[in-house]
């Protein structure tokens, strides 16, 4: 299958574009994600994944559920996905379509759901072929999903040796996220142009600007949810956690 061959995949797409759109910078986006339900053991598959950026915690999770079908959702789809957010560990979801949906499904949402209408008219400007490939070379349907953008402010010295010494702070902004495929980290500095990707095995990369370098790392949550974590490593040795995926 092509990249965006399938409307569905589309769909999905452009729900995790628009979520990210709209959510604070302190809540990270994964598209296509896999979490293992803690009631079925299984892997679930999910269309949208939100969770807390800066820390592992799990306690805001949020699902989406992209459900391009021509008929409105029904009660059954509802309890259905209420049943997938009790598996996963989700304190709110989202059920988005572009067709309605009917009394007895809004009813049994509650609060716990919220249920979006997205037309499929939106999809006639979207075009996440733009997006760049995978870096991973086995991963031959992946684009980058960009989910966040962190600005790290720093401090450099002037060179000038005619003039006093001077602090010049500047602000350098990186792009990061994730493959919409096989997971893996991406990262792109906004100032140089650099784009490259890391796996979850603890590897690192060196920055081009005077940052420091990018780490990852598994981490677990109080209740034994493992977590991959993409961090930013100042050269002053602070760390700051800038993207999550989960295992």
């Amino acid at each position: 299958m092509k990249p965006c061959a399938k409307g569905w995949k589309l769909y999905e797409r452009l729900i995790a574009q628009l979520m990210t759109n709209q959510l604070a910078t302190d809540l990270c986006v994964t598209s296509n994600a896999r979490v293992k339900g803690h009631i079925t053991e299984r892997i679930r598959q999910l269309d949208v994944l939100i969770d807390s950026r800066h820390d592992t915690d799990n306690s805001r999770r949020i699902i989406v559920d992209a459900k391009k079908r021509r008929r409105k959702i029904d009660v059954i789809q509802v309890e259905a996905f209420r049943g997938l957010m009790e598996d996963v560990g989700a304190t709110h979801g989202y059920l988005v379509c572009p067709t309605g949906y009917t009394k007895a499904a809004e009813k049994r949402a509650q609060r716990a759901v919220t249920i979006r209408l997205v037309p499929l008219d939106h999809l006639e400007n979207f075009d996440p072929a733009s997006w760049p490939k995978c870096q991973n070379s086995r991963c031959k349907q992946g684009l980058v999903f960009w989910n966040g953008y962190p600005a790290f402010n720093l401090l450099l010295r002037s060179v000038d040796s005619s003039k006093e010494k001077q602090m010049i702070s500047d602000e350098f902004l990186h792009f990061v996220g994730k493959c919409d495929c096989c997971g893996r980290f991406h990262v792109k500095c906004n100032h140089s142009g650099e784009m490259f990707s890391l796996t979850d095995e603890n590897e690192h990369k060196g920055c081009c600007l005077p940052l420091g370098f990018w780490l990852t790392s598994v981490e677990q949550d109080e209740n034994g949810r493992s977590s991959a974590e993409l961090h930013a490593i100042t050269k002053i040795c602070e760390v700051i956690t800038v993207d999550r995926r989960p295992m």
